[in-house]
């Protein structure tokens, strides 16, 4: 299983390296990219990430993709277009969108994502100490079931989660356990 990892600025590079050192423990590879962030990147390789190059080879090469972006523009920036996210998903089963904001746009790219793809807002909160002990937390909107089967994955870099279902307007909170 291929992951992928955009935005590796102050919180995204130490949840990505907390993700490659499980996919090292899982025999899964994570591929990485920040158009900005050049020496993120060649750390992360250095430590055996594999450096995309660009948005596209990410979202065409993975099947879970992490994003975390400075702002909502740069999140529909990167969704949107030929090189971005949704054009180049074919083998992409979820997207979860990490960045510590809400993004009022999400459900446009939702509209727009393929219907096998699974697009999950779900923003962290926390510094950076947390973001490298693996404390952060997250809100995520989906449901229950998607929790469930990426939280191994999840718990290596949240400690506490808070699940809104779409459906739903109440959250249901659950504490991830240690990994």
């Amino acid at each position: 299983m291929d992951i992928g990892f955009i935005g590796l600025g102050k919180l995204g590079e130490p949840v990505a390296q907390r993700i490659l050192t499980w996919c090292q423990t899982h025999g899964c590879r994570l591929y990485v990219f920040d158009a900005t962030q050049r020496e993120a990147m060649a750390r992360l390789k250095a430590s055996g990430a594999r450096e995309g190059v660009n948005t596209a080879s990410i979202a065409e090469r993975c099947t879970i993709l992490f994003s975390l972006l400075p702002g909502p523009e740069d999140v529909m920036a990167e969704g949107l277009g030929e090189n971005g996210i949704l054009h180049n998903a074919e083998g992409l089963d979820i997207w979860f969108e990490l960045s510590p904001f809400q993004n009022v746009r999400w459900d446009a790219l939702r509209e727009k994502a393929p219907p096998d793809l699974v697009l999950v807002d779900a923003p962290v909160s926390g510094d950076l100490s947390l973001a490298k002990s693996g404390q952060l937390s997250m809100a995520l909107e989906g449901a229950q079931p998607i929790l469930q089967r990426y939280q191994d994955l999840l718990s290596t870099f949240v400690s506490r989660c808070k699940v809104t279902e779409i459906t739903k307007t109440s959250p249901s909170f659950f504490k991830l356990p240690d990994s």
